[in-house]
Order: structure tokens, then sequence, then C-alpha cells
């Protein structure tokens, strides 16, 4: 599957409700299941996914096959892009039952991930719901430790962050998404989680021209946003 496919499947989506926080939050996982299993259908596999816990809500964002680009590399135009987040990540095996669940997550190591936001697709998207913004991911191939960088584009922008005070907490909300897995039916799997953001949204524009995300002096991640 390519983008401009998967775009037109969620664009032509048929659902009355937002695919937001709601009050039937049952009834919008139900309409989530089944456009992944239409998506599913078409030949694309659920590769990761990005967990946000929004005021106690579990939000759980797939990120297919095709929206994992190479760590190394890649030129995108940024006028497909909102903007960049940096993510950490865990890779996890999610067993079909949730007997040894927290031993297995307490054994994992981070990774370091940045996720590409896009404009919203589907009418009924809401901003906070995060289902369906996922552009694209990378995610580095080697775990992560101590500070951690992301170095945006050409403009100067710089964020750095402590890997070890954000891991426990951060695998909290793996727990969280990792329970939703199973109870939903995506569980016997190995995927990766990207756990939301630790810089906020950084605007395209801003994005411009070389980034970085660098580990222990080593670039994990590198790729361009052309206008």
């Amino acid at each position: 599957m390519i983008f401009e496919e998967y775009a037109k499947i969620v664009k032509s989506f048929q659902y009355e409700a937002s695919l937001s926080l709601t009050e039937t939050f049952d009834a919008v996982c139900a309409a989530q299941d089944a456009l992944i299993a239409k998506i599913l259908g078409k030949g694309a596999t659920i590769a990761g996914w990005k967990v946000v816990d929004k005021e106690g809500v579990i939000i759980l964002s797939p990120i297919f096959d095709f929206q994992v680009f190479a760590n190394l590399g890649e030129t995108l135009s940024c006028q497909a892009l909102r903007g960049t987040e940096l993510e950490i990540c865990f890779q996890f095996f999610v067993p079909s039952k949730i007997d040894d669940m927290h031993l297995s997550v307490a054994k994992l190591v981070p990774f370091a991930a940045v996720e590409l936001i896009r404009a919203e697709i589907h009418p009924t998207n809401h901003s906070a719901c995060d289902f369906y913004f996922n552009y694209g991911v990378f995610v580095s191939s080697k775990p992560v430790s101590g500070e951690l960088i992301f170095e945006g584009g050409d403009q100067g922008y710089a964020f750095s962050a402590d890997v070890e005070q954000l891991v426990e907490a951060k695998k909290e909300v793996l727990k969280k998404g990792a329970l939703q897995c199973i109870q939903r039916g995506y569980g016997n799997k190995d995927y990766f989680f990207i756990t939301g953001t630790l810089n906020g949204l950084v605007p395209a524009a801003e994005s411009l021209g070389e980034n970085r995300v660098v580990n222990q002096g080593e670039v994990l991640v590198q790729f361009s946003l052309v206008p």
C-alpha cells in the first residue's frame, strides 16, 4: 500500500460520530477497528502504535508498514507535513494474554523515534485524538541512554532530554497501550510503541533542512525536509 491509497480509504470512511474522546469510547474503538481491518485487507500490516494517555483515556494510533521510513538519508517535502515530534519508543512483543506482561515491560530498553505529523484526512478527526495523523515515523535501530538530542532543520532548533528520567513513566503508558491491544485482538504480535511526544510539535517550516537525532555522539536518525 502507498500513502495515497491509504489516505483515500480514510477519507471515504463512513462514520457518524467524531473519532475523538467521547462518552462512547467503545463505539469509537469499534469504528477504528473496522477501518484498520479495511486497511489491512488492502495488504498493509500494523508495524507499531502511537499511545497517548489523554485525561486517563488511552488512545491508540496504528502506524502501518508503509509509514516506517529508513533511519538515514530520507528527503521529504514539508508541504505534506504539519511538523515533527521526538518520541521515546519501545520494541515489544504483545502477548495474547495479560499474564507476564508487566515483567516483560520492565526488561525493555528505550529507543528514539521521530513522528511526522500531517494534516487531518477524515473530517471527523479531532486534534486531541491522534488516530490518523501519522504521516510516517523514524525508529532508531539502536537503544538510547543518557542525553537524547534532536536538532531540527537549519533554523537552529535544538531539544534535549534525559532518557533515564523518562523511561519508567513511558513504560506505564506502554502497558496501558499493550493492554488495549490485547483486549481488542491485536495481541501475539511484535510492534514498536511510541509513547507521546517529548518536545511538542515542531512546525514543518521550522524543520526545513537536515533533522537529526543524536545519542552518545552517534546520529541515529537523519532526514531532510525540503520546501
